[in-house]
């Protein structure tokens, strides 16, 4: 079958902008952020390149779109980990999710992380909901203004970093648990943050 035929059929069917940002998002998933392009992309879905730029401005409009579908994939697997918990049972599961899902979705991991590297200001702003989650967790433990961003960015460090040298395989000098050493990294917050909330108890 060739392209022209296949162009026409997707016009029957109707290309629209969330089928096209459907695809880039299944193709970058696969291939990877580096393989991805609007050539590749059209090709995947049977239409000229000139076809899509009659749903999306360019490739950087089309990754600001996957990335807030990232974005919001994250963001939805923090909301359900920290569903009805409080505390340390919210920290734990909070950080387990966030790490299952730059295991599973490595890509589009990548695109947050990469989000000011990339220069898309509308996947910049939406990125911040990431960060949602993590607060309400913190203030868990009444831990407010400078101090909670202080500790947001602690756990945010440690999760992308454990997440980043497992990734690369920086922990294959040791048979040791990396579920365990995980765990331990998120304890020693979790008794730095229990440590502060009894301070703040006394002080009240």
């Amino acid at each position: 079958m060739n392209t022209v035929r296949l162009e026409g059929e997707m016009a029957k069917k109707g290309l629209t902008k969330e089928i096209i940002v459907n695809a880039a998002l299944e193709q970058i998933e696969k291939n990877g952020l580096s393989a991805f392009s609007l050539r590749n992309l059209a090709a995947s879905l049977g239409v000229q390149v000139s076809s899509l730029y009659n749903h999306i401005e360019g490739q950087s409009d089309l990754l600001a779109e996957v990335g807030i579908c990232a974005v919001n994939m994250l963001t939805g697997m923090e909301e359900a980990a920290i569903a009805d918990k409080l505390r340390d049972e919210a920290l734990f599961s909070l950080a387990n999710a966030y790490r299952r899902f730059a295991g599973e979705h490595t890509e589009l991991y990548r695109i947050i992380m990469g989000v000011h590297t990339l220069d898309i200001p509308l996947l910049e702003s939406e990125a911040e909901k990431i960060v949602k989650p993590i607060l309400r967790v913190i203030s868990d433990y009444g831990i407010e203004g400078k101090r909670q961003i202080h500790y947001q960015r602690l756990l945010r460090s440690v999760m992308h970093g454990f997440f980043a040298h497992e990734n690369s395989g920086g922990f294959s000098v040791s048979d040791i648990d990396k579920d365990a050493s995980y765990r331990f990294s998120i304890e020693c917050i979790a008794i730095r943050m229990r440590s502060e909330e009894e301070v703040i108890h006394e002080n009240r």
